[in-house]
């Protein structure tokens, strides 16, 4: 067995276990001499649903903002149970070396959540309007392949690459989202190699 065959089948088996149980920490200020900012409810901006692994079993990405401030404070993606009233987990340490997230602010009121594995990297940008509503962005491709560089994310599916029925590593994510006109879109999330 060579050694891209064992990190996919790693890779994959990290994905399809299930998540392990940790408590959960509240939004970090920017700064340690940042001001307290109110405690905030998390958004959940966009639900990623999985074609393997256990049903039950999401990934999602939440959102602080301090709307009166016009500041989103943080992002986060991690696991939610459906079983379990959307409890939220960590990705957990076998994920971890699987999957590298990074987070990146653009401006007080974007940032990045890059995910990057199976050699392909993935970024969604979350973003705070004027209207202090949370929203992500990404670009994707169209089936009849038009790019769309900025489609607001309404739903999003991880497919696996499979082999023998076996899945072994990303395929593409599948995402409806809405153009810059407002007309429902579908596509594939556009990546780069990595």
């Amino acid at each position: 067995m060579n050694l891209v065959w064992l990190s996919a089948h790693l890779f994959v088996l990290a994905l399809v276990a299930e998540p392990a149980a940790a408590p959960v920490a509240a939004p970090i200020a920017d700064s340690p001499d940042a001001p307290d900012l109110p405690e905030v409810a998390p958004a959940e901006v966009v639900r990623i649903k999985r074609d393997f692994g256990k049903p039950n079993f999401d990934l999602v990405i939440d959102a602080w903002a301090d709307v009166a401030a016009g500041r989103l404070r943080e992002v986060r993606l991690w696991w939610t149970n459906t079983d379990e009233v959307d409890h939220r987990k960590p990705l957990g340490r076998m994920i971890e070396r699987m999957v590298k997230l990074q987070y990146r602010r653009i401006t007080d009121t974007s940032l990045t959540v890059a995910v990057a594995g199976d050699g392909k990297r993935f970024t969604f940008t979350v973003e705070l309007d004027k209207a202090g509503k949370v929203a992500v962005f990404v670009p994707i491709e169209t089936a009849d392949g038009r790019t769309i560089r900025r489609c607001r994310t309404d739903s999003a599916r991880l497919l696996a690459r499979r082999v023998l029925g076996m899945p072994v590593g990303i395929s593409h994510i599948a995402v409806t989202c809405r153009d810059g006109k407002g007309a429902l879109q579908a596509g594939k999330l556009r990546y780069r190699e990595v």
